[in-house]
């Protein structure tokens, strides 16, 4: 089997990486957090809330090849060197790859592996092959992108330009004059369509309750990141314009990887969904972008339930993407700087939320 072949099966890795910048998590994290709720998807930012001392990880996810993913990463963390992390990760050398040696690493950690997530990765070896942080149908969309896509609309000297500029001036005049051309703006409609994303890219369910124009509204926000957000510096678009990281994402980077890897027994993570999960108090609640993929007229509902479940001191953070929700009944406390702030410039809204 191949990763094409694989994205046909029922359950896949949509993501094998948060694309949602931890370091605007992190901000409204609170002295004294105990218990936090996660969205699970490639494990990324529930993982970094453990560089946090005395924390509990509750993440989750519905999509059990989600969850085996997680419980690979947290078991690699926990038995790996940061130097084998990297390398069983992909992260060393992203474009070619030392794919033997990485089974070789599987074999190793596999007597660490719960009996169900070695039977899934023992059936989908390529998986690991592709490395931990790259063979997530997203990320394999994004590899498309820059493989393929991307040159047809400028330079390769311009694309390679862009990714090194040294500052943010420098980045918004190579972008102005050498890859927001026509081009680019034709394809950007195209391969950012809902239509295109939805056979490449992201699985077509997600789109249930879209209406808006969805390349618009991307291009407005990619716009305004690429104008604030140094590529150099940036994990997520890094990756994106690169195929590899120009910067490490949090987890990954030595001093973090060494808290998380000390206090890994404080993350759980479960098969469920967020319903099923909200049967306690937390008093963070990560939350992704998960009420995109629900009714707009389901809000207040899931507000009452969110408020019932934070703490007196909690604080409840997510994004948007395609579609406008809020909670109501709480307090909204962040502020429009974050979306100048904001890495991972895809979103079109961060809401941060308290009691």
């Amino acid at each position: 089997m191949n990763l094409k072949d694989y994205y046909k099966e029922k359950n896949y890795i949509h993501y094998s990486n948060c694309h949602e910048d931890f370091l605007l998590l992190k901000k409204y994290l609170k002295p004294g957090t105990e218990t936090i709720l996660s969205v699970a998807s490639g494990l990324d930012n529930s993982l970094s809330f453990l560089v946090q001392d005395n924390v509990k990880v509750f993440a989750f996810d519905f999509n059990p090849s989600q969850v085996y993913l997680g419980k690979l990463k947290i078991a690699a963390i926990e038995n790996f060197s940061y130097e084998k992390m990297l390398e069983f990760a992909g992260v060393s050398d992203f474009s070619k790859g030392d794919r033997a040696n990485r089974i070789n690493l599987y074999k190793e950690l596999c007597p660490s592996l719960a009996q169900d997530v070695k039977n899934y990765f023992d059936s989908h070896l390529f998986l690991i092959e592709e490395g931990l942080v790259n063979c997530g149908r997203f990320e394999q969309y994004f590899h498309l992108f820059r493989k393929k896509v991307f040159p047809l609309t400028c330079r390769n000297k311009n694309i390679i330009a862009f990714a090194k500029a040294e500052t943010i001036e420098q980045q918004r005049e190579i972008y102005k004059k050498k890859i927001n051309t026509w081009r680019f703006k034709l394809m950007f409609r195209i391969f950012f369509s809902k239509k295109m994303m939805a056979a490449l890219g992201r699985d077509k369910a997600f789109f249930k309750y879209s209406k808006d124009n969805l390349p618009k509204i991307l291009k407005k926000r990619v716009d305004t990141g690429f104008n604030n957000c140094l590529n150099k510096k940036n994990p997520y678009y890094g990756y994106v314009l690169n195929s590899f990281y120009p910067e490490l994402p949090f987890y990954l980077q030595k001093e973090n990887f060494l808290k998380i890897k000390a206090n890994i027994k404080n993350i759980t993570i479960y098969e469920k969904t967020f319903d099923e999960m909200l049967n306690r108090e937390y008093d963070f609640m990560n939350l992704s972008d998960i009420f995109e993929y629900m009714k707009e007229d389901s809000m207040e509902e899931y507000s009452t339930l969110v408020k019932e479940h934070l703490s007196a001191k909690g604080t409840v953070a997510f994004w948007n993407m395609m579609n406008v929700r809020q909670l109501s009944g709480l307090k909204r406390i962040n502020k429009n700087q974050d979306y100048l702030e904001d890495r991972a410039f895809f979103y079109r809204d961060y809401l941060v939320y308290e009691k």
